[in-house]
């Protein structure tokens, strides 16, 4: 969930500032212990200006981070609390390549480069060449976050065809943005065109038909479209989902009534942990303790969920 997090920021005094009240958000560390593979974390560009006061719309915090190098020292010093040993990040704004390549080249043992297209006329779709460059040298790993939605479209859109070709040629896996989107982004001069509907998982389909060699991540899960994203993971073995956003962002009960869903369907070896921490490092710690909470999940399923779903999908080294 990538665009405007000011939005998010304007709930920190209200109804977000409500939820880590009402006793549905625990605020004690979380107690898993084991190396963790967070699939979907944003980085800025290092000079870049965070939102002032930089406030977590969950817990209520304000977090003293003022730019994008202290950002990444905040987000490293999480991972490395957590345990979590891997990283794959995309650009958040500004030079959304670049603030990606920055992470991977600070830390390459720990950190993986998406590049994140969308193909709106604030943000093009990058130039294939450089593209095609990036993903031969191995710059690149990962095409995503790919934000059609914000575009208004979708993945299935003839725009992308190209780049999935791409993706397919190098065996590169993309990471896709579904589902619903931040309180009034269709109002938002980024993202006029942007609908709810474009979320749906079902939409991706012809891309998947067109490109059958195309691995396909379904980021924050499809949520709330449970029957798209069921019914795609049924038909198609070579698409998964990530938690990110959901497992920190929703009340507690309806977040693990949706990934319960998912894991009685018989997708539990599908599902991967994502953070989609944005601005605030500390949603990354609330992340990995909405999954640990989760009393229907065994040890089994949630190392499948934090580490071995992702180094399967994703082709990594254990």
């Amino acid at each position: 969930m990538r665009v405007h997090r000011r939005r998010f920021l304007s709930m920190s005094g209200g109804a977000a500032l409500a939820l880590s009240t009402s006793g549905r958000w625990a605020s004690a560390a979380p107690k898993w212990n084991r190396p963790i593979i967070d699939v979907h974390m944003h980085s800025y560009p290092a000079d870049g200006e965070m939102p002032k006061p930089l406030v977590n719309p969950i817990s209520g915090r304000e977090l003293a981070i003022s730019n994008g190098a202290e950002h990444y020292a905040a987000c490293l010093a999480e991972m490395k609390r957590h345990n979590v040993v891997k990283g794959i990040t995309s650009g958040g704004n500004g030079d959304r390549l670049q603030a990606a390549l920055k992470w991977q080249n600070n830390d390459p043992s720990r950190f993986i480069a998406a590049a994140s297209i969308r193909g709106s006329e604030d943000t093009p779709l990058p130039d294939l060449k450089a593209l095609r460059a990036g993903f031969s040298e191995k710059k690149f790993r990962v095409l995503g976050e790919v934000t059609a939605q914000y575009a208004g479209t979708t993945l299935s859109d003839p725009r992308y065809d190209p780049y999935l070709a791409l993706a397919e040629e190098f065996d590169v896996p993309v990471a896709l943005h579904t589902g619903t989107m931040p309180p009034g982004m269709t109002q938002d001069p980024c993202c006029l065109s942007a609908r709810g509907d474009f979320g749906r998982p079902a939409l991706v389909e012809d891309a998947l038909n067109k490109h059958p060699k195309l691995r396909l991540n379904l980021m924050h899960c499809g949520y709330p479209y449970l029957e798209d994203t069921i019914a795609l993971l049924m038909q198609y073995p070579q698409v998964n989902a990530d938690l990110g956003a959901i497992d920190w962002l929703l009340p507690r009960a309806a977040f693990h009534s949706y990934i319960r869903a998912l894991v009685e369907a018989g997708h539990g070896k599908r599902l991967m942990f994502g953070s989609d921490h944005m601005f605030w490092p500390d949603a990354i710690g609330m992340a990995i303790e909405a999954v640990d909470s989760a009393p229907f999940l065994s040890a089994a399923e949630k190392n499948d969920i934090f580490h071995d779903n992702a180094v399967r999908f994703y082709k990594l080294e254990s």
